[in-house]
């Protein structure tokens, strides 16, 4: 037989009361601080200075495309100053509002605490209190939705561009441990996660690893480690698989289409038909972490030249020139050269006789 709770005295529920009253203030004395927008306004400051930074160390490393990382850093900078100017100005004038309205409630919670045995007088102050805290908790959080709305946009804009950073900066890491050799005048693009589904579906045992784009080609190597010995269905040791798996100049690429699988549509897909003579006739990649229409993009502006047009050393016209005035004809056995010339390469042979041919 269950025991009935002995009731609580109104002493002691009047302490509880107050105790509970006490910490919703403590936690408004750390709020109308407005430390949440503080620590807002300090993160954008170190990224927005830290731009410029980011893209010199990614030149370093030799990636040369879009000129207009520069001029965004830049801007971003211009457009940073006066937002952050008036935003630490709006800060304090609403932090310190705060405060004088938390003053009196302090006051009075004070006041209640020394009177724990006057009961009704005690009473009397805090349900009034009770009011003044929900009311103060609201303007804390439209001072902070005031704020927000004078960063909001800067900081979407912000997020778009750092992201894009993110993803170059990794690309640039993940190729420096990469067996792909690119030729004398290559340059990478992009690079990403993504799983090769080789007959359209996804399996278990499809390939993973970086799919790479430079301004000539599309290449696919697989980095991943794979179970090389099984007990019992458990895994006991593995090995890091590294290979390239497809590689296929850029101009074969015919066709790209994009795709938003998954119950939630956020699994990003990426479907590409290749030209006749490449290496396979299509692909398919399942993306991670970045958006299959950004890829579609990048595909196309390799494709119509926009890199060319965008870089921070331009092409040698020597080179051009080179590959413009390549051989059509093979001079041995007067075949068609179907050969899809790159910039950087010295030679080419023939399909038909095999005869080598230099260009």
């Amino acid at each position: 037989m269950s025991q009935t709770p002995t009731p609580i005295s109104p002493v002691e529920q009047h302490k509880k009361d107050l105790a509970t009253i006490q910490r919703e203030i403590n936690d408004l004395q750390s709020k109308v601080n407005l430390s949440s927008v503080h620590d807002k306004l300090e993160d954008l400051q170190s990224k927005v200075s830290g731009l410029s930074k980011r893209i010199a160390d990614l030149r370093q490393k030799n990636y040369i495309f879009d000129t207009n990382l520069e001029v965004n850093a830049k801007e971003f900078v211009k457009k940073w100053q006066p937002i952050h100017a008036n935003l630490r100005v709006k800060v304090n004038q609403e932090a310190n509002q705060l405060k004088a309205d938390l003053k009196p409630v302090e006051q009075k919670i004070s006041l209640a605490s020394s009177q724990l045995n006057n009961l009704a007088f005690t009473r009397q102050i805090l349900d009034p209190i009770k009011i003044n805290v929900t009311t103060l908790s609201k303007k804390v959080s439209a001072s902070e939705s005031l704020l927000r709305g004078l960063y909001n946009s800067f900081e979407s804009d912000l997020n778009k561009f750092n992201k894009y950073l993110l993803n170059i900066e990794f690309s640039v890491k993940e190729f420096e441990t990469s067996n792909i050799k690119f030729l004398a005048h290559e340059f990478l693009v992009m690079g990403g996660k993504c799983i090769w589904t080789k007959d359209g579906k996804k399996d278990k045992d499809d390939p993973e690893g970086i799919l790479y784009l430079s301004d000539q080609r599309l290449i696919f190597e697989q980095k991943q480690e794979v179970a090389t010995k099984k007990i019992l269905f458990i895994t006991k040791e593995r090995e890091l698989r590294q290979e390239i798996l497809v590689d296929i100049p850029v101009r074969m690429i015919e066709t790209v289409k994009t795709s938003k699988q998954g119950i939630f549509k956020n699994q990003d897909y990426l479907d590409l038909i290749f030209a006749s003579g490449a290496q396979y006739s299509n692909a398919q990649f399942h993306l991670q972490n970045q958006d299959c229409e950004d890829w579609k993009t990048l595909i196309n502006k390799t494709l119509s030249g926009d890199f060319d047009k965008n870089r921070i050393e331009q092409v040698d016209q020597e080179i051009l020139d080179k590959v413009k005035n390549a051989p059509t004809i093979c001079p041995q056995c007067s075949a068609t050269i179907n050969v899809q010339i790159l910039r950087g390469m010295d030679q080419i042979s023939c399909q038909f006789c095999g005869a080598i041919i230099k260009l």
